[in-house]
């Protein structure tokens, strides 16, 4: 993988909302310490959506979820998930990996956006997007009014007040 030499942005996850078109949880990632804050939105599953949201709002289940239970199987092997990054876009699937120290090694796993946010979140790891994903389909706070049709800038100004405050699952 060439992931390395890419110019990476580390973003934040701003909220979950979910697109009123198709019903789909949208992840809301924002651009962090930057004055451009940019802001990618991913369309995700509802598991992953309720994974990210049951962290973000610190639900504790009686049973580990997926995504518990990778982090514990990580730190039981004595790795470390040091960062992850939404790396590609193949119109319309976005990819990420998962950057694993292990020993003296760091090695690259490939893996959905939303898994990677889920154990990112978990892991305390650093968020990251390629600069060139945030530039192509990322857009700033101040376009939102200037979004064209089918864009995904759309999706954010067709929301009411309702459905854009925090998805709950």
């Amino acid at each position: 993988m060439d992931n390395e030499k890419q110019a990476q942005i580390e973003v934040k996850v701003n909220f979950l909302s979910i697109d009123r078109r198709n019903g789909a949880p949208i992840v809301v990632l924002k651009e962090k310490d930057n004055d451009l804050n940019r802001i990618l939105l991913i369309w995700i599953g509802e598991s992953e959506a309720a994974a990210i949201q049951m962290h973000l709002e610190k639900m504790e289940l009686p049973r580990p979820m997926t995504h518990d239970l990778l982090k514990t199987m990580i730190e039981t092997l004595d790795a470390k998930v040091n960062s992850v990054c939404v790396s590609s876009v193949e119109e319309p699937t976005f990819y990420a990996y998962v950057t694993l120290q292990v020993n003296d090694n760091e090695i690259e796993v490939d893996c959905r956006p939303s898994d990677a946010i889920a154990l990112a979140l978990r892991c305390e790891a650093p968020i990251y997007v390629a600069e060139n994903v945030l530039t192509e389909h990322g857009f700033s706070e101040q376009e939102l009014n200037k979004g064209k049709p089918h864009d995904p800038k759309d999706v954010l100004e067709n929301l009411d007040d309702d459905t854009l405050k925090q998805y709950t699952v």
